[in-house]
């Protein structure tokens, strides 16, 4: 009587369920949707000549490497796995996991927290965030980050703590002895050692406007982006803007679209391919002419005496 009963618990394993290859049971993945159409054009999923080190501190952590179709959890066996630039990582509640590259950059996130590993060689950032809970990045110098909602973070050295405070707040931290460059939109920060910015996430995004940085016309410093043509001109007071045509002018919170023959003249900013004007010296009051090497004549005409040295 007692064999059926126990091969059908061996065959069919329903009743009693018993976990035999690990206790307690991984942590199951909360399924959700990844919106990944923020990257698209930014960062591709096709496979990069830079190779990554991914390790799992906590469960559950998945990847996809480059060019596959689907993820897969690094089970507790097998914690560590190489990958190359446009794989994904993904990080569920719960989990932790560290990405290491050859140069010595590090990010370190948990949570749920999700991105995409970039390659610079294709101009692409290092590392592109989809969801952010929490991370820590350690960059080193050329390392540039995208962050969620599209600001990009850069730094000659680390660390750098991200945290997500609500729906809409994203809190960047310079816990470094160096200074770390935040693009936002048409802003530029400078982050300092021990200070932190915190950064809203807005439905229209915050990837850096191409125009605010580098206009292609030696205004890059000047930090208005535009839609048509333009021209950054160097002015006594500043940097001046001239449009041509239809255009639309954005920058420093406004969008302005100006009249024929107006222009905008940013106060305090330089146009850097422009050469400073020479600066003329002038003598000073107590400066003396030259002295005269000529002997001098008396009012009769007749010379003065030889100088010692000087030829009969």
């Amino acid at each position: 009587m007692l064999l059926p009963l126990l091969v059908s618990c061996v065959a069919d394993s329903r009743w009693p369920r018993i976990e035999t290859q690990q206790w307690p049971a991984p942590m199951q993945d909360v399924p959700g949707e990844l919106d990944v159409s923020a990257l698209k054009g930014v960062v591709s999923s096709e496979p990069g000549v830079e190779e990554v080190l991914v390790l799992r501190y906590g469960d559950p952590v998945q990847v996809r490497p480059a060019g596959a179709t689907a993820a897969y959890p690094l089970p507790f066996h097998d914690k560590e796995v190489q990958l190359n630039a446009g794989s994904w990582v993904l990080c569920s509640p719960g989990g932790k996991v560290e990405i290491l590259w050859n140069g010595g950059t590090s990010i370190i996130f948990s949570g749920r927290t999700t991105g995409l590993v970039g390659s610079p060689t294709r101009g692409e950032p290092t590392f592109a965030f989809v969801e952010l809970d929490s991370a820590l990045l350690d960059l080193r110098s050329g390392d540039q980050v995208r962050l969620l909602g599209g600001a990009v973070v850069s730094a000659d050295v680390g660390p750098l703590a991200v945290e997500r405070l609500s729906e809409g707040v994203l809190r960047v931290e310079n816990q470094s002895k160096a200074d770390a460059r935040i693009m936002f939109r048409e802003a530029d920060f400078r982050l300092g050692p021990g200070e932190e910015i915190r950064l809203p996430l807005l439905s229209a995004g915050g990837d850096p406007w191409a125009g605010a940085f580098d206009d292609g016309e030696g205004g890059g410093d000047v930090p208005i982006s535009w839609e048509g043509d333009a021209e950054v001109l160097s002015d006594p007071d500043g940097a001046r803007v001239v449009p041509d045509g239809a255009h639309e002018l954005r920058g420093m919170g406004l969008r302005l679209q100006l009249d024929s023959g107006e222009s905008l003249l940013l106060h305090g900013f330089k146009v850097p391919s422009a050469p400073e004007p020479p600066v003329a010296l002038e003598p000073t009051p107590d400066s003396s002419p030259e002295p005269d090497l000529a002997p001098a004549e008396t009012a009769t005409g007749d010379s003065e005496p030889n100088a010692p040295g000087d030829g009969e």
